[in-house]
């Protein structure tokens, strides 16, 4: 494949990612925007209790199907062995950490809702895991990253509209706001951080 291919070939790439996890996302905010049952809030442990059998099995649903598309568009199996296992344990770690947030602001309702640390659930992830796959070039970094993108985003939109006791077109309106606020920049802002070096072309002769 010549350069202008493989250059291409990204590009397009990336764009089939951003599709997916921007669909994903609105998808997730129209389901969340229905009438959930919610978790009783507790101020010890994990902070939730009770955890609605439907609210529970909405999360593991999105997170799966979410995490399926991420990899067959990312083609995370390809990434090289240590982008990969980076990959899959940060995806793993991350999915835990969205779901347990999601539970803990539906269970907040319309309740003081301070997102201090909202930005890290997607912020963190993705630098983590842009830090290792830098190495591999612009292409495999795009990837991942943005593959990460895929399962991060939609989980994140779910949690706001599921939080509001606003009507579904209000909290749909306001969780689009609110991901794009701690879901898209932060998401965005790792992923130029740890954006791979171009590859430099040595002249011959």
């Amino acid at each position: 494949m010549t350069a202008p291919e493989e250059r291409w070939s990204g590009v397009r790439s990336a764009v089939r990612l951003i599709a997916a996890a921007l669909s994903l996302s609105v998808l997730a905010m129209l389901v969340g925007s229905a009438d959930w049952p919610a978790p009783r809030r507790t101020s010890s442990g994990w902070q939730v209790a009770d955890v609605p059998v439907p609210l529970l099995t909405l999360l593991l649903v999105t997170a799966v199907v979410s995490l399926a598309v991420a990899v067959v568009l990312a083609r995370a199996h390809r990434l090289g062995a240590t982008v990969t296992a980076t990959w899959w344990a940060v995806a793993a770690a991350a999915t835990f950490a969205l779901i347990w947030n999601d539970l803990y602001l539906t269970a907040l309702g319309d309740g003081p809702i301070i997102p201090v640390f909202a930005w890290a659930f997607t912020f963190v992830p993705t630098l983590l895991v842009g830090l290792v796959a830098r190495r591999g070039g612009r292409a495999v970094h795009l990837r991942a990253t943005l593959g990460l993108a895929v399962l991060l985003l939609p989980l994140s939109a779910l949690g706001w509209p599921l939080a509001s006791d606003s009507r579904a077109l209000i909290a749909f309106f306001g969780g689009i706001y609110t991901v794009a606020l701690f879901g898209v920049l932060p998401l965005v802002l790792a992923v130029v951080l740890t954006r791979a070096p171009r590859a430099q072309v040595t002249p011959v002769g």
